[in-house]
């Protein structure tokens, strides 16, 4: 799975480490302004391989490319041109991520594992524009959960409602908080003017379903661990993703955010089904508890006939 993203800026640092606040605002609103490498033909070279792909109109790629090897380094993408993109330092691992265990974690990042104030619009922006990545606060306990199902043996994913214009923050903030290295999925680019009135990008909920069952097609012998938040519509969008897929599914779990009486009806109405699949569903701050965590991983799936990479860019 080879999927990125490619945009021109003239900004020579995008690490956002010991940025002031002033440095934050000024490099987030430079990109909201960056402009994309839409529908360019390019080639992305590996250690072992190499691949030409198509950005679509917001400079976008996402493949899924079959070699006779595995690939295990990022080493150059050529423009059409023969240009060379650069590969900038300290903004992304250029390894490629091999999944070889057998639970794979995917979680939201806004109001489940970062504090970012969905519901409240003004505070949202000023907290996004203005505060410093370190100073950004996780939740600390979904943050200590992800990072216990990593030590257990799963693999990190990372599916967002938020936009590529995020990614170098949202990597940033990842890798401070010590939190597994992983795929980042997120929705394609946007301008600052959308920021500002709040304008949504239609079917909002399409990003992440489409995502997870592209995720799930792609790793059909794994098992998932579906973890957000109640801002949104995290609890309908993974209950669905239950429903289609109840023999990957193995734990939903869900952190209360807001009160939202619609909430325990979709629970209850799925508490029947969520047990005869054996699929544990966690609401508001009743996580898995440390036995429970252990027990996830001392069942053996059955073996995998074929082995999955992912390369993020």
């Amino acid at each position: 799975l080879i999927m990125g993203q490619i945009i021109h800026t003239s900004l020579e640092d995008l690490t956002f480490i010991a940025y002031t606040r002033r440095k934050t605002f000024r490099t987030l609103l430079s990109l909201y302004r960056t402009k994309a490498l839409a529908n360019e033909e390019i080639e992305i070279k590996f250690d072992h391989g190499h691949v030409k792909v198509k950005t679509n109109h917001t400079g976008a790629f996402f493949e899924k490319v079959t070699f006779e090897q595995p690939q295990r380094e990022l080493q150059q993408i050529i423009l059409h041109s023969g240009k060379e993109v650069l590969l900038m330092k300290d903004l992304y691992a250029t390894h490629i991520q091999l999944i070889t265990k057998d639970e794979i974690v995917i979680s939201d990042i806004d109001d489940t594992l970062l504090h970012s104030h969905i519901t409240n619009k003004l505070l949202k922006f000023r907290t996004l524009m203005f505060t410093k990545v370190e100073n950004r606060k996780s939740v600390k306990d979904i943050q200590h959960l992800i990072q216990g199902f990593h030590r257990s043996g799963a693999t990190a994913f990372y599916l967002s409602n938020s936009e590529q214009n995020l990614y170098p923050l949202i990597y940033r903030f990842l890798t401070h908080n010590k939190l597994p290295s992983g795929p980042l999925f997120l929705k394609d680019m946007r301008k600052m003017r959308d920021v500002l009135i709040n304008r949504k990008t239609p079917y909002k909920d399409v990003h992440k379903m489409k995502n997870l069952e592209n995720i799930i097609e792609f790793l059909p012998t794994k098992e998932y661990i579906l973890i957000g938040d109640n801002t949104q519509n995290d609890l309908s969008i993974y209950l669905t993703i239950a429903e289609r897929f109840p023999k990957q599914i193995r734990f939903i779990i869900i952190r209360k955010v807001i009160e939202k009486s619609n909430d325990q009806r979709m629970i209850k109405e799925a508490d029947g089904f969520l047990k005869k699949n054996n699929i544990g569903l966690y609401y508001e701050s009743c996580y898995p508890s440390d036995f429970e965590l252990k027990n996830i991983f001392d069942v053996t799936p059955p073996p995998s006939s074929t082995g999955n990479s992912t390369a993020h860019a």
